[in-house]
């Protein structure tokens, strides 16, 4: 008779559980547990605003970004990133969802009025998915939201997969991809 398998062999080895289309999830079991140089395949060269009130998380998203072949901007604070936000477009922006003064669930809303970046895919990294699901349930346009502490696949296919998902939308309504 075959030993009992442990929990980590039953998730290996059944199928991963499908998560909500706009979330990426993070699981330190994961398959995708390689370098960042592992996954430059799959990162056409974005422009790429990274907000966070962590210079520490702005030095990781920055370093995991612009590893696989992004141009990345990082900005301190929410009211740092409203003004580079109104000046110029960028093709995603990642949002911490807890800073003071302008939290990314401002952000996000205010990205969706009138401005250069009103359709472009925003990803959430929080360490709190629960809450971060709830408060912008309402925001149109959320990508992703990837988990903290950062794993790295996650924040490269959540990026790669926000950029064909509006593709694919601009196709369906007719307009050119760019």
């Amino acid at each position: 008779m075959d030993a009992p398998r442990l929990p980590r062999e039953i998730r290996t080895a059944a199928a991963p559980l499908a998560a909500p289309a706009n979330t990426v999830s993070h699981d330190r079991a994961s398959a995708h547990e390689r370098p960042a140089s592992d996954w430059t395949c799959l990162a056409a060269a974005r422009d790429i605003l990274v907000v966070d009130d962590n210079d520490r998380h702005l030095d990781i998203l920055s370093a995991i970004l612009t590893s696989v072949g992004h141009e990345v901007e990082t900005c301190g604070s929410g009211a740092e990133a409203l003004g580079r936000l109104d000046s110029r477009h960028f093709d995603v922006v990642v949002l911490d969802l807890v800073m003071p003064e302008v939290s990314g669930v401002a952000l996000a809303r205010h990205m969706r009025g009138l401005g250069p970046n009103r359709e472009t895919p925003i990803i959430i990294c929080t360490a709190s998915l629960t809450l971060a699901r709830s408060q912008l349930a309402d925001v149109t346009g959320i990508a992703g939201i990837v988990g903290k502490p950062i794993d790295t696949a996650s924040l490269i296919l959540a990026v790669a997969g926000a950029r064909i998902r509006q593709r694919a939308r601009r196709v369906g309504d007719g307009q050119p991809i760019r």
